[in-house]
C-alpha cells in the first residue's frame, strides 16, 4: 500500500498523564486485526505532532490519525492540514479518543473502544467541517493559529495555564475552578462580531466548532462543526457563591439559560482584553489577546462514524 493510500498515525505516548502510552498497543492490535493500512510515528515533546504530521503530508500521506487528547489533535491540523495560508481539503484527519478532553471526539460521538474504532477507520467515512482561525493582530509577531473545536480568552485559558499533569481534563477543571474565580481578575474585554460591539469586564470569551470543551462541558451545545459560522460565548463577572451554585450549567447544555451567559453566531470576531489575557485554543496556551477570529467553511475532512 502506497504511503497516500494508508493512514499516518501520530501517537503522543504522553497524552492523558500517560493513559495513551498505555491504551495504544490495545488500538494498534485492533486496527491490524480490522486490515487497516498504517505507519506509526511518537511524539516526545511538545510541538513534535505538528512537525510530525507536516512531513508526513510532504510524503504524501493524505489521512492522518491524532492519537492522544485534543491538543495533540490540534497540533495535527496545524501542521498536516494547513499549507501556507489556506487549509488542505484533500486531507482528512482522525481523533482517537485515548487522551485527556477528548472533546471533538465526544461531539463525533466518535467511539473509545478500540474494537470500535477500528471499525470506523476500516470503514474511512468522512465529513467536510469548519476550521477556526486565530490570528494574533498585537504588535508581538506570533504565527496565525487554526483550531477544529474551540478557542478562548479569559478564564479558560488561566486555568489550562494551572492544571496539573496527569489528572482528567473534567477533574482537574472541577478542582482548579474555584481557586481560579477567586484569583482571576476579569479584563474588560473590546469584542467586535460580524458588525456588532461589545466593552465590558468578562470572565471568559469563548468561540466554539464544536458543542463540548473542557472535558465534557456543553457551553456551546448548539454549535456545529459544519455550518459555516462559529458560536461564541461570553460570561459576564460572578461571585464564587452563585458560580459553584450554578455549576452544573456549564455540562447539561442551559448556560444560555442564565442572564450572565450572552451567545451569538459569528463569522468573524476579534478580541481586545485590558490588560491583555491568554489565548487557549483546543486546550493549548497559544498566545496573547488581541486576536482576531474567522471561519473557514469546510476547510477539513475529518473521520465520522
Amino acid at each position: 500500500m502506497g504511503t497516500s493510500q494508508g493512514w499516518f498515525v501520530i501517537v503522543n505516548p504522553a497524552a492523558g498523564g500517560g493513559r495513551v502510552a498505555r491504551r495504544w498497543p490495545s488500538l494498534e492490535r485492533a486496527l491490524m486485526q480490522a486490515g487497516v493500512g498504517f505507519t506509526v510515528a511518537r511524539s516526545d515533546q511538545s510541538g513534535h505532532a505538528e512537525s510530525l504530521a507536516h512531513e508526513a503530508v510532504m510524503r504524501g500521506f493524505r489521512r492522518l490519525l491524532a492519537v492522544g487528547g485534543d491538543g495533540t489533535l490540534n497540533e495535527v491540523i496545524n501542521g498536516a492540514c494547513v499549507t501556507g495560508a489556506a487549509a488542505s481539503e484533500d486531507v482528512a484527519v482522525g481523533a482517537a479518543p485515548l487522551g485527556s478532553g477528548n472533546d471533538w471526539a465526544r461531539g463525533l460521538a466518535l467511539p473509545a473502544a478500540p474494537r470500535a474504532f477500528a471499525r470506523c477507520m476500516a470503514a474511512g467515512r468522512t465529513r467536510s467541517v469548519d476550521l477556526g482561525r486565530i490570528d494574533f493582530t498585537g504588535p508581538q509577531a506570533v504565527p496565525a493559529r487554526h483550531f477544529l473545536n474551540v478557542a478562548g480568552a479569559g478564564i479558560d485559558a488561566h486555568l489550562i495555564a494551572g492544571l496539573p499533569t496527569g489528572a482528567g481534563r473534567r477533574l482537574a477543571y472541577l478542582l482548579n475552578l474555584p481557586g481560579a474565580l477567586r484569583k482571576f481578575r476579569p479584563p474588560v474585554f473590546d469584542i467586535q462580531a460580524d458588525g456588532t460591539r461589545r466593552r465590558a469586564a468578562q470572565l471568559l470569551a469563548l468561540v466554539a466548532n464544536g458543542p463540548y470543551c473542557g472535558g465534557g462541558m456543553r457551553l456551546a451545545p448548539q454549535a456545529r462543526p459544519d455550518d459555516g459560522e462559529l458560536d461564541l460565548l461570553c460570561l459576564a463577572p460572578l461571585s464564587l457563591r452563585v458560580a459553584l451554585l450554578r455549576l452544573p450549567r456549564l455540562y447539561d447544555g442551559r448556560l444560555h439559560e442564565e442572564p450572565w451567559a450572552q451567545q451569538q453566531r459569528v463569522r468573524v470576531v476579534e478580541i481586545a482584553a485590558e490588560p491583555p489575557t491568554a489565548v487557549q485554543a483546543d486546550g493549548q496556551l497559544v498566545g496573547v489577546t488581541p486576536i482576531r477570529i474567522t471561519v473557514l467553511p469546510y476547510a477539513l475532512r475529518v473521520l465520522t462514524t
